[in-house]
């Protein structure tokens, strides 16, 4: 079951929408001719062209000698940002509690496939559903093994990889991977992780997964699940999910515990962390799912508050989308048309929001 909100779209493609990125504005910069563009987007264009043109009207722009950080922002533009976020209406809700096709129990994690579905791993109906991002409807679903499953992601062959925990019935912890028709292909058990959490797979196979509150790390894992490398251990408190830029070799780590983003590289170095508690915007109140843009910016969602967030890749506080209707948010996935998912937990259902 699906429900759409109509009406926002166009005044969100008219007044919110940048026409470079075609996302919503990120810092509303405005040029002498009064057209308005991210700031990120203005920078990168100004390092490919001289003299810099608009890039709607064409006309020759003189930057200040701050460069575009010295062009005034755009306060209306923010505003109605502001008053659209407010509303805090997603523009798809995806199933309502229950076991049957279309419904879901308890979403924990969402993962986007390679044809652009959306991947529900369902902690009540210990199985995967795939939803059709745009219209919401259930496409096909498969059971998973696991009592305690938590975290979903694909990997380059279009597999799902989803971890599972400890349980009360001595479940082993255990990572397995299923065909895209959903049969088990692989059970990976490593004796280092106690409480496997999040996940997230690399382009050679390896994988990057958040290990339990006791463990307080992450594992740098081989394709055939043994060990690389602890990573964090000592430095994080209550790690929960976990998103990964390959072009820079770094993984951003949720840490609900300290209500902060955790960034390593690869090799296990932290190179820095970012977020402040709190309820406001740019603070963070217990951090669970987090994904990345294209652009390398950092999306992040609070499960104490719903506050779904963008910082930028430095952990610089961007902008809010929304704050979550459903309840409780775990995982989150930005889709190919972006759109941010949420996993509701305790509302049984998927939240789509315009990113």
């Amino acid at each position: 079951m699906a429900s759409k909100m109509q009406g926002s779209t166009d005044f969100d493609e008219r007044f919110l929408t940048c026409p470079v990125c075609l996302l919503h504005f990120r810092d509303p910069r405005v040029l002498p001719c009064l057209h308005t563009f991210c700031r990120e987007c203005l920078q990168e264009w100004a390092t490919k062209q001289q003299p810099l043109e608009c890039p709607t009207c064409r006309t020759q722009v003189s930057l200040p000698d701050q460069g575009v950080d010295g062009l005034k922002t755009n306060f209306y533009v923010n505003n109605l940002l502001d008053f659209v976020q407010s509303s805090h209406t997603p523009v798809l809700t995806i199933g309502r509690r229950g076991y049957r096709e279309g419904e879901l129990s308890w979403p924990r994690d969402v993962a986007v496939d390679m044809d652009g579905n959306i991947a529900v791993l369902e902690y009540g109906n210990k199985r995967v559903q795939i939803f059709d991002a745009k219209t919401g409807q259930s496409l096909r679903r498969f059971p998973v093994e696991g009592e305690r499953t938590f975290g979903i992601d694909i990997d380059s062959n279009g597999q799902f990889v989803v971890t599972s925990g400890n349980s009360f019935f001595g479940d082993t912890p255990a990572i397995r991977v299923y065909s895209q028709e959903g049969k088990l292909t692989k059970t990976l058990k490593p004796d280092c992780s106690r409480d496997p959490r999040g996940a997230a797979v690399l382009q050679d196979g390896r994988m990057v997964v958040v290990v339990d509150r006791a463990q307080k790390s992450c594992l740098l894992l081989q394709p055939d699940g043994s060990l690389i490398r602890d990573i964090g251990k000592g430095q994080l408190q209550n790690p929960w999910f976990i998103a990964v830029d390959e072009s820079r070799d770094l993984i951003f780590v949720t840490d609900y515990g300290a209500h902060k983003v955790c960034v390593f590289d690869l090799d296990g170095n932290l190179k820095f962390k970012f977020g402040k508690h709190g309820e406001n915007e740019g603070e963070l109140l217990g951090p669970t799912g987090i994904t990345l843009d294209p652009a390398g910016n950092i999306i992040v969602v609070n499960y104490d508050n719903g506050r779904l967030q963008v910082f930028g890749p430095d952990g610089t506080y961007l902008r809010t989308v929304a704050k979550v209707r459903g309840e409780n948010p775990y995982g989150i996935a930005l889709t190919p048309d972006s759109h941010i998912a949420v996993a509701c937990f305790w509302g049984d259902c998927i939240d789509l929001y315009k990113y």
